[in-house]
């Protein structure tokens, strides 16, 4: 693992997920811990080797990816964790995660796994929009919802870790729909994310970036396109899953992974619940099919 300095608190971990560590008279803040306990036990020799000892993990979702670190962290240091309610039940309960993504029941053997099923971790503080103090350091915890439920960025010395507001081309180029769980929401975190002003922005999944402003515009315009052809198939009535098939077909998509089948299909439900909300489409169920179509005008 490399490490980078950014400030005289601030450094960053790149990799799959871009961890932050902010740290202070030798104690260390980690935000987000990465996949599994092989990245916990790489930071953990990384922290040591930068001469800091882990006093505390910041989650800014519960999005199992940003979690899996913890639980070996947590056991083998005195670590404290901070997260956002509503993420902080899942980091607590990893199952509800494929729970959610099988729609509530027991979840089938195929989401049991590492990539969206964490082990657990306890939660020591709830985390709030606002300032809060953690080793001696102010931070500001900024409210990012939308990829996740209740997701967070953390601010220090003019350096956001921003989580996963905003892909990069290649995520958008590969995966074409992007997870997002509440459309209304990421389409204002990205107009908030814009106005924000810092001399760094972290992504969590591309490099950091003094100019957060096209990559922005970027997540916006892929969200806006895609609410556009989703209204286009629904000018006549569809399912859930035919609107997955057809626009899947559409942009070239290969579901044969269970996981990945289901986080897109997740994804277009959130989708296609913005289209109801704001009163651009409607539902009917008939002969025992729930079908969603646009409103007229």
């Amino acid at each position: 693992m490399d490490y980078v300095e950014v400030t005289e608190h601030v450094g960053y971990v790149p990799g799959a997920v871009n961890i932050g560590v902010l740290h202070n008279e030798g104690m260390a803040v980690l935000v987000d811990t990465g996949l599994d306990k092989d990245n916990g036990r790489k930071l953990l020799r990384l922290l040591e080797e930068q001469g800091l000892t882990l006093k505390a993990i910041i989650n800014t979702h519960s999005h199992a990816d940003h979690n899996g670190g913890n639980n070996y962290l947590v056991n083998n240091t005195e670590a404290q964790v901070y997260a956002p309610s509503i993420e902080s039940g899942i980091i607590e309960n990893p199952l509800l995660e494929p729970i959610y993504l099988f729609h509530g029941a027991y979840p089938i053997r195929n989401l049991h796994n590492k990539f969206v099923l964490a082990k657990p971790s306890k939660v020591d503080h709830i985390l709030e929009p606002g300032k809060t103090e953690i080793i001696d350091l102010e931070l500001e915890i900024i409210a990012l919802p939308g990829h996740s439920y209740n997701q967070i960025g953390v601010k220090l010395d003019d350096v956001l870790f921003c989580a996963d507001t905003v892909f990069s081309d290649r995520v958008i180029d590969k995966y074409r729909i992007p997870v997002v769980q509440d459309i209304a929401r990421h389409l204002e975190t990205l107009d908030k994310l814009e106005g924000i002003e810092c001399s760094l922005f972290v992504p969590a999944h591309t490099k950091p970036t003094k100019d957060i402003k096209p990559l922005v515009a970027k997540n916006r315009e892929t969200t806006q396109s895609i609410l556009e052809d989703i209204k286009e198939l629904l000018k006549e009535p569809r399912t859930t899953e035919e609107v997955q098939m057809v626009l899947g077909n559409q942009y070239g998509l290969d579901s044969d992974v269970i996981q990945q089948y289901y986080l897109i299909q997740m994804t277009l439900m959130a989708y296609l619940g913005y289209l109801y909300d704001t009163k651009q489409a409607e539902i009917k169920v008939e002969e025992n099919r729930l079908q969603w179509s646009l409103l007229d005008g």
